[in-house]
């Protein structure tokens, strides 16, 4: 594996600075620098790759990172740039490529308050979850939000409910995902659902026929009960009742929904 040098991890601080508009200096002045989350980023992703054989010897970068951060610097952060874990997401790319790994999915930033670190505290935590690895993010089980959508589920074509209960959600045709499409419309790794700030967002995963919410085409959604989601020919409708708290089905185990001939 190649590892990062100091000269990515000052353009990766350069960046950060110029994201949050000169936050780090004029806010946080000396207890959080921008080097603190580039450094940390880095190290995780390095400490946290997966080995592979085969065609493709590039390491397996993670996919999946938490941020744990003061909590009014999380605040601040959050108030001064709201689309900071996404933009995150785009520098984890370039710094994979960078090192010589490669990614089995767009990754997942979650950036989470911590009353235990001290005011210039940051740490980050690194996993992989869906794509190739068959090893489930244990995290994906625990709240990320204080207000979370109420017994989200999954209606497949009108005939099996299935209940949304991770954090990260894959779909695809392939066997590593949580929700195993027999459709052959549907790509190996299709489309992925995450829990951000309360909602579950869509995106689709650079799929061949494309992830439609309501006859329209989408790379990423914030789902809204009612909205209808066709994946290859598999039709959906995503749903929530917060009146129901019904009891969980897990998505620890793949669940396997049946082409529409059957």
């Amino acid at each position: 594996m190649r590892q990062m040098d100091d000269q990515q991890i000052v353009q990766l601080e350069e960046r950060l600075e110029r994201l949050i508009e000169g936050a780090f200096t004029h806010v946080f002045g000396k207890r959080l620098r921008a080097q603190d989350i580039a450094l940390q980023l880095a190290r995780a992703m390095e400490d946290n790759v997966h080995s592979m054989r085969g065609a493709d010897p590039r390491p397996i970068a993670p996919n999946y990172y938490l941020i744990h951060l003061h909590p009014q610097n999380y605040k601040i952060l959050l108030e001064r740039q709201p689309n900071l874990a996404s933009i995150l997401s785009q520098h984890i790319i370039e710094l994979s490529a960078a090192a010589g790994n490669r990614l089995d999915s767009i990754p997942f930033i979650e950036i989470t308050p911590d009353p235990a670190l001290n005011e210039g505290g940051v740490s980050v935590e690194a996993n992989h979850t869906g794509g190739s690895d068959t090893a489930v993010l244990q995290r994906d089980k625990l709240p990320t939000a204080a207000h979370a959508p109420k017994n989200p589920q999954m209606l497949i074509e009108g005939r099996e409910t299935i209940t949304l209960d991770g954090t990260v959600i894959n779909f695809g045709r392939s066997r590593s995902n949580h929700i195993v499409m027999d459709d052959p419309h549907v790509s190996r790794q299709h489309a992925q659902i995450r829990l951000r700030f309360g909602h579950y967002m869509l995106f689709d995963t650079n799929s061949a026929s494309g992830t439609y919410v309501n006859d329209i085409r989408v790379k990423e959604h914030r789902l809204q009960s009612g909205d209808v989601v066709c994946i290859g020919k598999t039709r959906m409708v995503y749903l929530e009742d917060e009146a129901l708290d019904a009891p969980s089905t897990g998505l620890m185990n793949p669940v396997i929904v049946p082409s529409e001939s059957e």
